[in-house]
Formats: structure tokens, sequence, C-alpha cells
């Protein structure tokens, strides 16, 4: 980029308002979600399938992870203390708020169970991420915690209707399939 264009940019970033911390934290989680989705995307290769379940798990986690920190911003006008355990994050919520994410992952995954699952998920970020460390067979729902984050996307909706970018990227969010490869 050309320094004049630079510099009219730095220019006049410098004469807009900060930008809201749930602002900022929603939108990193909206761009990793819209990631995990692709990371489902079926790809042909070679005469092969193939897709990026882990990576894909992964990033749903951290996803869910930085939506649950929007939430609390929203609440609470600032952003939350650090951590990545999504049961203590969620802990952390007004109670109505944690009911609203309890509808929305009851009615997106049946037989689900929210206090449960995110003991589960709980550490899905910080364990998984490293799965080339574990030894023998490991399980992690993906489905669920693929749903947990579109839960978490459509609160942060509710709450804050204004932070939504409709189009093909939000459809795909609040998609009833989560977690399964996705056919184009």
């Amino acid at each position: 980029m050309p320094d004049w264009i630079r510099e009219k940019l730095e220019r006049h970033v410098k004469t807009l308002p900060p930008v809201p911390p749930a602002d900022r934290i929603f939108r990193s989680a909206r761009d990793y979600h819209a990631s995990a989705l692709r990371c489902f995307e079926l790809r042909e290769e070679d005469g092969r399938c193939h897709f990026l379940p882990w990576q894909g798990l992964v990033l749903h986690a951290f996803a869910s992870e930085l939506y649950l920190k929007a939430l609390y911003a929203i609440e609470q006008q600032t952003a939350p203390k650090r951590g990545h355990e999504l049961n203590i994050l969620f802990e952390r919520l007004d109670a109505a708020t944690q009911e609203k994410i309890t509808q929305r992952y009851h009615a997106r995954y049946e037989g689900g169970v929210l206090s449960d699952d995110l003991v589960t998920f709980a550490r899905v970020f910080q364990d998984w991420r490293y799965s080339y460390e574990f030894s023998g067979a490991h399980e992690m729902d993906q489905t669920g915690v693929a749903h947990l984050a579109s839960a978490l996307y459509e609160t942060c909706a509710e709450l804050r209707p204004d932070l939504i970018l409709p189009g093909q990227v939000h459809d795909r969010l609040v998609a009833a399939a989560q977690g399964i490869p996705i056919i184009n």
C-alpha cells in the first residue's frame, strides 16, 4: 500500500470513536466461528474427500469462549477477566442470560444438557489444540460444541442485534445442522 494511502487511513482511524469491548470480542468470535465452519466444508483433492474436524472443533470451542466473553461485556460494559474454561465463563453471566443460552442450546441440540455439556466442553480449546499429544482413543462431541457456539451467537444477536451482519455467514452460523461435513 502506498504511504500516502496508509497515512490517510491512519488519520481517519484516529478520528473514529473507540470500539466497545463487546463489539470487538463479538466480531472476533464470529470470525473464528465462521472459520470453524470452513473446516467442515467437504473438499475433494486427488479423488479423495476430506475435511478438518479437529481444527473445526478447536475453533468452535474458541468461538464459544469469545461469545461468552462478549456476553459478559454486553452485560457489564467491560471486558471480562482472562480465562478459557467455558463452564466458568458461563457462571459469570447473569442468570437471565444463562437461561437464554440454555433455552437456545436445548432447542438446537436434542438430548444435550447444557449444565453437563459445559463441564465436558470446558477445556476443549486448551486440550484439543494439542491433540497430537494424545495417546490412545479420544472422543469429543463435535456437534454439541458446534451447537453451543451457535446458541451463544444467537444469544448475542438477541441482546445486541446491531452486531449481526445478515448474509451467507450469518445464515450458516444459525443453520440447524452444525458440526457435520458441509457439502457445497
